[in-house]
């Protein structure tokens, strides 16, 4: 009778320390980039901001190296960096701008701002999923691809996703990926920019309204995949200028 009690308490211990873990992890914040307060780093050259308070939640890492500040309504011309906007951004790409709410996020790859060799820019956080989540969903453009082509690597719990365009807005694609595997679980999101040959391109990727959803992702149609082919295919030319960074398909 008492090793059954005992086993019975060891039992319960178990899963109080389980759920106990399991808040201690906390679900993902500030997805949107609404929760940003703006601080401005004195004297610094480029009018940057302070990046914890800009991203709340979000690590930000250009060449593999932790950020501490982030411009704002600004861009670098050839750099990697990470920047935060608002209404007061004033369309230096296009018109790309303000995706959803108040603020987007731009990551940009080119060369390291100190290094001056090419940088991939990264920001990233780890909670956990929701245990209903069937799917990711963000809202997203890269001024100078053809959508809905993204230079974008999205990654969960280390895993490359594969997100698919579901519909597209003013100035944004929105995509969606298949994440029902890891449901439940503690895991780190990622969205990393990569940067490809200096002399080509810088790419940018302007980046909002990221969550979780209960729905599942639908199958492509056949005309979205032909369609979605050609855009591949037009897009062959440059595929090598950045493969090396993402890893093979």
């Amino acid at each position: 009778m008492k090793s059954t009690t005992q086993n019975a308490l060891a039992t319960i211990a178990l899963l109080v320390a389980t759920q106990c873990l399991t808040r201690g992890q906390g679900t993902f914040q500030n997805l949107g980039f609404e929760s940003a307060s703006l601080v401005p780093i004195p004297g610094d050259p480029y009018g940057r901001v302070q990046f914890a308070p800009a991203f709340p939640g979000w690590t930000g890492l250009v060449g593999g190296v932790q950020q501490t500040a982030a411009l704002y309504n600004n861009a670098f011309l050839d750099s990697s960096g990470i920047s935060i906007i608002d209404q007061g951004w004033p369309s230096l790409l296009g018109n790309a701008g303000v995706i959803s709410g108040n603020f987007t996020a731009i990551l940009q790859a080119g060369l390291g701002l100190s290094s001056g060799i090419p940088a991939n820019t990264a920001i990233s956080q780890t909670a956990l999923v929701p245990a209903a989540a069937q799917s990711l969903l963000f809202e997203a453009c890269a001024p100078g691809y053809l959508s809905p082509l993204l230079p974008l690597l999205v990654t969960l719990n280390g895993q490359r996703l594969a997100f698919t365009p579901l519909g597209s807005g003013s100035n944004y694609t929105l995509y969606g990926a298949d994440i029902h595997t890891l449901a439940g679980q503690s895991a780190e999101l990622g969205f990393t920019v990569p940067a490809q040959n200096p002399h080509v391109q810088q790419n940018y990727v302007f980046l909002d309204a990221i969550q979780f959803s209960s729905q599942a992702i639908p199958e492509p149609r056949p005309l979205g995949l032909v369609t979605l082919g050609a855009l591949l295919l037009g897009r062959r030319g440059l595929r090598w200028l950045y493969r090396g960074d993402l890893g093979p398909e």
